[in-house]
């Protein structure tokens, strides 16, 4: 009799993880400069002192994140992730109710801690403990769902501002936010073996060792603390902190510049709906060409569009080079949480993925609470962003250096095979 095949659980859960990231991130961090200017405007603030909002997410997303594997083993990661979506989301509501800047401070400090304990990070530490085999596709995946929700989302809060005002926007994102997250949190499972399953091929990997007569599968890798020893260890820092702060500095900016440079507010939403089309099909190309071509070369073909995409930004007063651009600086967004965990595994083994990668993201985040700022104090300064684009194209030409010396060294096997000679 045929045994019928049934669909993995990390599966479940890879979707579960995508439309969360989609209603979450993709509406709370993507979507949020839609509002730079309808705030600044309500306000009287400056563009840069808006951006300090996006910084607080990330500040205290880079204050947590790096706990997030030791919190989980101190507390149900369960509850931790109800708590955390529950948080981001009432204080993004929060902001359609906040009378003055210090209180979106406040409130982007809250929901990065929200963010933090739900989003990325977690996904990225599910998507470990859940896949042996194709864990490039399911992280690339589960990792969409920001871009999916950037492409659906920043027209829509386009709209909603413009028909209902910003307020009444945040309001009705916040619900949509809510509807993505339950899914996510019904099916939560932090490890295979609280359903009694295991990781999807840690069984095929075992009998292949054992047709060879080899011990059975055993997950090795560095520590923290040995790979902090490691000049790797702070290249792929460096390339967390580029990646994410050239695509933040500038997204977090894009639909102002476009309307600055003379599109209609919804046909600029349109140009960041291209741009979460683009994260979608990078964060699933990337973990695909990864499994199908190898970290290397994919690693190369996605930072060297991405930053292309950052010189073409120049000249997108041409429609269709205004396209092309946002089509391409979205692979920038794709690559810090795709790539970054990749580089992680492959520098340093599995053993201690949490621990290593949650310090890791650390830079993750510093660069988007650095460099939104610097981006709006540049426009503050010069009333253009032509500098701004030449700081994130330059540290994200280093990242595509750094990042091929990185891969040439031969990662974690080469230093196993090392000392076991």
């Amino acid at each position: 009799m045929k045994k019928t095949s049934k669909l993995h659980y990390g599966w479940i859960l890879c979707f579960a993880s995508c439309l969360m990231l989609t209603g979450g991130a993709g509406i709370i961090i993507n979507s949020a400069n839609q509002f730079l200017k309808p705030v600044t405007e309500a306000f009287g603030v400056s563009r840069g002192q808006f951006s300090f909002y996006i910084s607080c997410i990330s500040i205290t997303s880079m204050i947590v994140s790096p706990f997030i594997g030791k919190i989980f083993t101190k507390f149900p990661p369960k509850r931790v992730t109800i708590f955390g979506g529950l948080l981001m989301v009432l204080c993004w509501l929060g902001l359609s109710v906040a009378n003055n800047i210090y209180l979106f401070y406040v409130l982007g400090l809250l929901i990065g801690t929200g963010s933090s304990l739900t989003g990325m990070v977690c996904v990225s530490i599910l998507m470990n403990n859940w896949f042996v085999e194709r864990k490039g596709t399911a992280m690339g995946i589960a990792l969409t769902g920001t871009g999916i929700g950037s492409m659906i989302f920043n027209p829509v809060a386009s709209k909603l501002i413009v028909e209902c005002g910003y307020q009444a926007a945040y309001r009705w994102l916040g619900l949509i936010c809510i509807l993505a997250l339950l899914p996510y949190m019904l099916l939560f499972r932090y490890q295979p073996s609280e359903i009694g399953a295991s990781p999807l091929g840690a069984e095929n990997q075992s009998r292949e060792k054992e047709s060879k007569k080899e011990a059975p599968l055993v997950i090795t890798g560095l520590t923290r603390a040995e790979a902090m020893k490691r000049p790797e260890f702070y290249g792929i820092c460096f390339i967390a902190f580029a990646l994410s702060g050239a695509c933040q500095g500038l997204y977090q900016h894009m639909t102002a510049y476009f309307t600055d440079i003379g599109y209609e507010q919804v046909r600029a939403a349109s140009f960041i709906g291209i741009v979460g089309f683009t994260l979608a099909v990078g964060k699933i190309g990337a973990g695909w060409l990864t499994d199908k071509i190898g970290l290397q070369k994919c690693y190369i073909l996605l930072v060297g569009l991405s930053t292309l995409g950052i010189v073409l930004l120049n000249f997108s007063t041409v429609g269709a080079i205004a396209i092309l651009s946002s089509f391409l600086f979205e692979f920038a967004m794709a690559a810090p949480f795709v790539l970054a965990p990749l580089l992680t595994t492959f520098a340093f083994g599995a053993k201690d993925f949490a621990d290593i990668y949650g310090t890791v993201t650390i830079f993750t985040f510093l660069g988007p609470i650095l460099m939104p700022t610097l981006s709006g104090m540049i426009y503050d300064q010069f009333g253009s962003y032509f500098f701004a684009f030449v700081v994130c194209g330059v540290i994200e030409a280093a990242s595509l250096v750094i990042g091929v010396a990185i891969l040439k060294s031969g990662g974690y096997e080469k230093l196993q095979a090392a000392n076991q000679v």
